[in-house]
């Protein structure tokens, strides 16, 4: 039996004993405490990971097993719950190749193992762990644009609530900054809740809005067109000077709509 032969068998047979040994090593070189779930998870993965090194190199086999690619996504989704880095997953990965290249040297001795067979096993570790760090990077990518998208969904329904105030009057006070996107919203979402609402008058409220562009008041103008063919008439309050003049520049329509200085006036006024 040849020397890789032996080295193979060894990773399989010790799968576990050797993963307990990188995971520690590890975590004593970046000096990192993990939970008791983590660091039992992360034995499991390279246990998976020994076995399947020991399975794979005189096969020539290339890859890497599910597990590891599974354990690259949790990874990745663990830091962006909490809201942290990449780069918290990323510092790990060279000293973890430290550990598994002084793990190859050890058995390459022990294993008298000729040079090209030792360089041939480092190498495919390292593939291993290049395939787990892009996997890692790119689920953490998606899932960092999923909660963006998810908070921004969140957001916009918070600063858009639609508040009745009377028997067919209701008051919509805009917050913060009206972009494209966000008034797209309020054409798909919140006109919709308006007609279940059986309203007459919709008074749109502009006095905490910061910001806003000629694209978005031409979205605007469409949200009012469209409560006009409901039969809802829409009523602005709040806009300052600046605002009015990005208003007539992205084509709304002040001329013949309803504007008031203050929802207090605007209901006087109703």
């Amino acid at each position: 039996m040849s020397s890789l032969s032996n080295l193979t068998n060894h990773f399989k047979e010790n799968a576990s004993l050797l993963a307990e040994q990188v995971v520690e090593n590890v975590l004593n070189k970046i000096q990192l405490t993990i939970s008791t779930e983590e660091h039992a998870t992360a034995i499991s993965m390279y246990t998976t990971f020994m076995s399947f090194i020991g399975d794979t190199l005189e096969s020539g086999e290339k890859g890497v097993p599910t597990a590891l690619i599974e354990w690259s996504k949790q990874n990745a989704e663990a830091i962006v719950v909490a809201e942290g880095k990449i780069s918290d997953i990323i510092v790990r990965y060279p000293p973890t190749r430290e550990v598994f290249a002084e793990l190859v040297e050890e058995l390459s001795s022990q294993f008298e193992l000729s040079l090209r067979d030792s360089l041939y096993v480092f190498t495919r570790i390292n593939e291993m762990l290049d395939i787990s760090l892009d996997k890692t990077v790119i689920a953490y990518e998606r899932l960092t644009e999923k909660y963006k998208k998810e908070m921004q969904k969140e957001m916009e329904e918070l600063s858009s609530p639609i508040v009745p105030v009377r028997e067919a009057i209701a008051v919509l006070p805009l917050m913060g900054k009206i972009d494209s996107n966000r008034a797209d919203y309020l054409l798909e979402k919140v006109v919709p809740k308006v007609q279940q609402l059986n309203l007459d008058y919709l008074i749109v409220d502009f006095s905490g809005i910061s910001t806003m562009d000629e694209l978005t008041a031409h979205h605007i103008h469409q949200i009012g067109s469209v409560l006009r063919l409901l039969g809802i008439d829409l009523i602005t309050t709040g806009i300052n000077p600046k605002l009015a003049l990005t208003s007539v520049k992205g084509g709304l329509d002040m001329e013949n709509m309803k504007a008031y200085s203050s929802v207090k006036q605007a209901l006087e006024t109703i």
